[in-house]
């Protein structure tokens, strides 16, 4: 498992979305994944959110280098085929950045990889902003207090953290969590909501989210370069 992700957030009308995801699977990964740097891509679709203008579509890049994203070979990469051409004027709602691994747990102490490719095809993907100040006692808790508990649910295989390191959309929160959960409506079972009331967290930390994005995707492709 790679320390650092990227992480691509798009919305389409509903009018170009098959097309979108044609070229998207057969013309524009065929290309990105080829990048040096580019370990695995996966792709997810929104399942349901707490937020109206999620954006129905994730893509989740394993790198061996942070600064992938920013070199000439990827940029080049992301000039080929159809996809600039036919497809990224009709993307809305663009997010992306680059996430630094900051902490990962399974229940079975086993490895979670970043984007639940090889325990799921479900995750939960959550995006939380806190002030500077609180970041020490937010991650203490967090990982101390907090995740042992979710890990209890049954149906949570684990949970990856990151860290922003980068990116080029100023409003993007800086803490990620992927859980990988065996069902998309996991989230909002009252089994759920039972374990993230515990603790000290909700009574300490949850006061304080500047910013909180949360949604469940199902993965709907995943792909590896070319040997």
């Amino acid at each position: 498992m790679t320390e650092h992700i990227f992480v691509v957030q798009l919305a389409i009308a509903s009018e170009h979305e098959a097309r979108f995801n044609e070229v998207y699977n057969t013309d524009h990964l065929t290309h990105m994944i080829q990048v040096p740097g580019a370990i695995n891509c996966g792709r997810y679709r929104l399942q349901w959110s707490d937020n109206t203008d999620m954006q129905q579509y994730i893509a989740i890049y394993e790198i061996s280098d942070p600064t992938a994203p920013q070199t000439a070979a990827w940029k080049q990469q992301a000039g080929k085929g159809a996809w600039p051409v036919e497809i990224r004027h009709l993307t809305q709602m663009r997010r992306n950045g680059v996430y630094r691994r900051i902490s990962q747990a399974a229940p079975n102490s086993g490895k979670v990889p970043a984007n639940g490719t090889s325990l799921t095809d479900t995750i939960y993907f959550l995006l939380q902003g806190i002030p500077p100040a609180l970041e020490g006692r937010f991650n203490e808790l967090y990982d101390g207090d907090h995740i042992p508990f979710m890990l209890k649910t049954p149906g949570v295989q684990g949970c990856t953290r990151y860290k922003l390191a980068y990116s080029d959309s100023g409003d993007i929160p800086d803490y990620l969590a992927i859980y990988a959960i065996d069902d998309a409506e996991l989230p909002r079972t009252p089994a759920w909501k039972v374990q993230t009331n515990k603790g000290k967290w909700p009574m300490e930390m949850r006061p304080n989210f500047t910013a909180r994005r949360n949604g469940s995707f199902r993965q709907i492709g995943y792909f590896e370069p070319k040997r």
